[in-house]
């Protein structure tokens, strides 16, 4: 009787694990999950105000763009030489699209080293998730450039001169460097013994005339906004000039700076490209 029962239970068990009741056999594993596909790079975020590097090819641009709608700009050409001050106050619906006439004192490098102002020359700028766009015409051509960042105080640094203000014991000093004007007739001059007090007071003699003005801080940007006298026998400049101090570098808290001056009707322009000694 005992065999029998024992038959009868391994006939059961067989059964069973013929109709999937025994153990079962080792399930398919599952798949890897698909890897998450990277994030999406975030937008570039430079606001619509601050200062800029642009770069056309042949000649390269600083553009100083305020909350204001000021636009002040300086080109350099052959690793540094000062090629011309494009300058502005944009409508809110200025673009790259939608360009407006602008003052352009182009500084021309001819025989006499005089600068005149350009006839035809219209700018466009737009902010966008690329960063900044901007179109500039003249008699010239067009051109465009961008720029996906601010200026800083020089390479390897983080600082930028627009978000980053200079201290007033670094901005003040002694300067030197050149002063190109346009629509006096008047070349190239180079500026030593130009100053700036620690209240950003500023004095310099060139062409014939002593400058005295003061420089102002833009709001709590590293842009300074500046109103010159001019005084001279002999100084063709108007008696009034105003404009930006742009800071260009600090290298070892010495900053260059572009001193940009134009005349309330902007036919006249004087800039200074000087460096703290």
């Amino acid at each position: 009787m005992k065999i029998c029962k024992l038959a009868t239970l391994a006939i059961v068990v067989s059964v069973i694990a013929g109709c999937g009741g025994g153990a079962s056999s080792p399930s398919a594993p599952n798949p890897a999950p698909n890897p998450a596909p990277n994030p999406a790079p975030a937008p570039v975020q430079l606001g619509t105000a601050g200062i800029f590097s642009v770069s056309y090819g042949g000649f390269s641009g600083v553009y100083t763009l305020l909350d204001d709608g000021t636009f002040s700009g300086l080109h350099f050409i052959n690793s540094g030489a000062l090629a011309g001050h494009p300058h502005a106050t944009l409508l809110a619906s200025n673009s790259v699209d939608a360009p407006q006439p602008i003052a352009w004192a182009n500084f021309i490098d001819d025989v006499a080293q005089v600068g005149a102002q350009e006839p035809a020359g219209s700018f466009g700028r737009t902010f966008d998730a690329s960063g900044l766009r901007v179109s500039i015409k003249g008699s010239m051509g067009r051109f465009t450039a961008a720029a996906i960042a601010q200026r800083t105080y020089g390479a390897g640094d983080t600082r930028t001169l627009y978000g980053d203000p200079l201290l007033p014991a670094t901005l003040a000093g002694t300067y030197s460097g050149v002063l190109r004007t346009a629509g006096i007739q008047t070349p190239i001059a180079n500026i030593s013994g130009a100053l700036i007090d620690p209240a950003g007071n500023f004095t310099a003699s060139a062409i014939n005339c002593t400058f005295a003005g003061k420089m102002v801080q833009h709001g709590k940007t590293g842009v300074f906004d500046i109103q010159v006298g001019t005084s001279g026998a002999n100084c063709k400049l108007p008696s009034t000039l105003k404009g930006i101090t742009t800071p260009l570098s600090v290298q070892s808290n010495l900053p260059e700076l572009g001193i940009q001056l134009n005349s309330a009707d902007n036919a006249i322009s004087a800039v200074f490209i000087v460096s703290k000694s």
